[in-house]
């Protein structure tokens, strides 16, 4: 939020930000999004109200979610029956699958069965949901289809873990293509940033039911979504030119400026890759980097083909030998790469560290390959 709040303040005085048309956003980069889409507010008082969020933190919002809330009670119900009934289930399930397997005895339409009945267990609450509880207060009941700002989409990216597809609400229509477009009353906006960004290493899945309606059948199916990036690590499939299978949500544009608060490379001490948690949570980067570049590639080359006017990546983790010019005050990556994404206060040392290298990177960019946007 601090990176990409540093990164709007240079469009905006560019004079770019209130130009912009769509944003689409994915994980914590739709905190930020929703903040400035939600809020009819200018750029000062948004700029104010961003600032007092980072400075005093969500992780308070959170607990007081969990402890001081009903929402904690639904927390300690899922655990105690659907978790408790979940790992009878599936317990029972792996003692049938033994005599199936020694002695061949007809168990497995048995075993499906009670695997069945535990993904059908109810989930009532969990820390996403707490987490949405948490950032109802920044939203309000501010639904996804009220957008404060003239002209603007906004689609906010999510995954749906049950099928592995994209999930997306929007200012336009909400919903994904395996199951269509979510009917009735229009999602809350902190239940969408909170789908959006609930990376999946540290938060459970929103599970969620809704009414579709796909090919003029109506349905109402329970979704499991988890942070966008899974799907889509930077959120513009479908912005890409051409994305004929994201049709349903694409928005044709003409220039396209990424924000990427990622910290680029991997230090070669930085890590010790062995144990459980370390191994599975480095394989979940490499497998987002190496999805990243090749999406970079792709808008790259549709800036060289002329299939968009231009593309600009402002990159918190970029190389600073890359770039071509740097101010005197530059803030280096070295100096905010390993800032963690925890919803903790920021001191002001920090916050001021993010939003200057933000600002900064942001007009270099701009200046090197936006320069007909520029005021």
């Amino acid at each position: 939020m601090a990176f990409h709040l540093g990164c709007f303040r240079a469009l905006h005085d560019r004079g770019i930000l209130d130009r912009v048309q769509v944003i689409s956003s994915v994980s914590g980069g739709s905190v930020l999004a929703a903040c400035w889409a939600y809020r009819a507010e200018d750029f000062e008082a948004f700029d104010s109200h961003v600032v007092s969020v980072l400075r005093r933190g969500i992780q308070t919002d959170i607990v007081r979610e969990v402890f001081c809330s009903a929402e904690g009670l639904k927390i300690v119900a899922t655990l105690l029956v659907t978790g408790t009934l979940s790992i009878a289930l599936r317990l029972l399930a792996l003692i049938l699958s033994v005599p199936r397997a020694l002695l061949g005895l007809p168990t497995a339409a048995l075993e499906g069965a009670l695997h069945a009945g535990a993904r059908r267990l109810p989930v009532w609450g969990s820390l996403t949901t707490a987490f949405e509880g948490a950032l109802g207060r920044l939203f309000g009941d501010a639904a996804v289809d009220q957008v404060k700002r003239p002209h603007l989409t906004v689609i906010i990216n999510a995954c749906d873990l049950k099928t592995g597809t994209a999930f997306r609400f929007g200012s336009r229509k909400s919903g994904g293509w395996r199951y269509g477009d979510i009917t009735g009353s229009k999602t809350p906006v902190a239940k969408a940033v909170a789908a959006s960004a609930a990376f999946p290493i540290l938060l459970p899945p929103l599970v969620e039911s809704f009414m579709f309606e796909k090919q003029g059948v109506q349905s109402k199916q329970t979704v499991a979504l988890t942070d966008g990036g899974v799907f889509d690590n930077l959120g513009v499939a479908v912005l890409e030119p051409g994305r004929a299978h994201d049709a349903a949500f694409s928005e044709p544009v003409t220039h396209l400026i990424s924000l990427n608060a990622g910290g680029g490379q991997f230090d070669i001490d930085g890590a010790h890759p062995y144990w459980w948690a370390g191994r599975v949570a480095r394989s979940f980067e490499a497998v987002h980097r190496k999805a990243q570049d090749a999406v970079y590639q792709r808008l790259h080359k549709y800036a060289e083909v002329g299939d968009l006017d231009a593309f600009g990546m402002i990159y918190l983790g970029q190389q600073d030998a890359k770039l071509p010019w740097t101010p005197a005050d530059f803030v280096t990556r070295e100096q905010v790469k390993n800032y963690p994404t925890d919803f903790s206060p920021m001191s002001e040392e920090n916050l001021h560290l993010l939003t200057t290298r933000g600002e900064q990177l942001t007009h270099i960019i701009v200046e090197r390959y936006l320069a007909d946007l520029a005021n």
